[in-house]
């Protein structure tokens, strides 16, 4: 079959038909023949050209949907989902690279600061647990002070209550008001007096403290002297002001060092009482020991201690351990005077009763 019967066998809309035609037109028109346009007039490569299938054009439906339109634009615009999802990963790959070395090369940043300064940090520690001390320290004494000044508060309300008791002073002619300020101020006296007695066992306190209310008249001074010394008899009544104490034997008796206080005789007991330079509590403690030992010798001790001893704790103990010895009974405690006077009076029978 001829080269022009196959082009006429063919579609007229083929591609390859046409272009071929153009070739040729073209090649003729110039009268001479362009590179490798001695393929066309070979009859094998015309034969193998018309065996070529036909190029069928793409039909285009009729109707698109709306999905198919944008899938259309897609592709024309080339936004692939395989490649864009390559770019996307090249993109975070390319940002989180950059950002991780720099993460990095800020801690190290942060460490090599934190070393530097870290013998000026714990120093700058120190201090501020030293402050901290010393701030709760300051805590503290400030309790101390608040708790003072509580006490000071009362004790200035109480004057504050005087003062308005005494509004009506102006009124009183200058003899009245010399008056109530002396009586103010003996009641004070008797206040410190039944203080130092109960505080530091005075016994010459207490003793200024009964020669005051018997001398004072009758009225509000005398009643105010008696009430001190009711005070201080009664802070005496409780027996637990020296318990709990043990002559030191081994001090007080070396050669019998070793020693329980229950095991010492009557002559060392009542050695230990009568050392006035010793320790008042030593000799609180003879007295008290005395009771197990009824001897002569051990009632006189006694009744010396109370008639003369400094402290009234030694004073206590001495009475009570001579009531026990004797069966003297008073209805005041620390009634030196009438201890004294009623053994003047019934030594004899004392110490018959005791057969010495």
């Amino acid at each position: 079959m001829s080269l022009p019967t196959r082009i006429a066998e063919k579609d007229p809309d083929d591609p390859v038909s046409e272009a071929l035609e153009s070739l040729g037109q073209s090649g003729a028109d110039r009268g001479h023949d362009f590179p490798g346009s001695g393929a066309f007039t070979d009859p094998d490569v015309v034969a193998a050209l018309a065996n070529l299938p036909a190029v069928k054009q793409s039909e285009v439906p009729a109707e698109f949907s709306p999905g198919d339109g944008e899938a259309v634009t897609c592709l024309e615009d080339g936004d692939f989902p395989a490649v864009q999802s390559k770019r996307n990963r090249r993109g975070r790959s390319s940002f989180w690279l950059p950002l991780l070395v720099l993460g990095l090369v800020q801690v190290a940043i942060v460490l090599s600061a934190v070393v530097l300064v870290w013998p000026e940090l714990e120093m700058k520690l120190h201090a501020l647990d030293s402050a901290s001390s010393s701030l709760q320290k300051i805590k503290n004494e400030s309790r101390v002070l608040q708790k003072r000044l509580e006490v000071s508060e009362q004790r200035i309300d109480s004057l504050l209550t005087e003062v308005v008791e005494m509004k009506s002073l102006p009124k009183l002619n200058p003899d009245e008001v010399r008056a109530e300020f002396e009586y103010l101020g003996e009641r004070n006296r008797f206040i410190r007096l039944a203080d130092a007695a109960i505080l530091n066992a005075d016994r010459s306190a207490f003793d200024e403290l009964l020669k005051r209310a018997a001398e004072v008249k009758e009225g509000e001074l005398r009643n105010g002297a008696i009430a001190e010394i009711n005070r201080v008899r009664f802070a005496y009544l409780n027996g637990l002001r020296s318990s709990g104490f043990a002559l030191p034997v081994g001090e007080l008796f070396p050669s019998l060092r070793g020693k329980d206080e229950m095991e010492l005789q009557t002559d060392q007991l009542v050695k230990v009482l009568v050392n006035r330079s010793g320790a008042a509590e030593h000799r609180a403690r003879a007295a008290y020991l005395l009771a197990d030992h009824r001897h002569i010798i051990a009632v006189n001790a006694l009744v010396d201690a109370v008639a003369s001893d400094s402290n009234l704790d030694v004073v206590r103990e001495a009475s009570l351990t001579f009531s026990e010895m004797t069966g003297y009974r008073s209805e005041q405690l620390l009634d030196a005077p009438g201890l004294v006077d009623w053994w003047q009076k019934n030594s004899s029978v004392v110490k018959l009763a005791l057969g010495k």
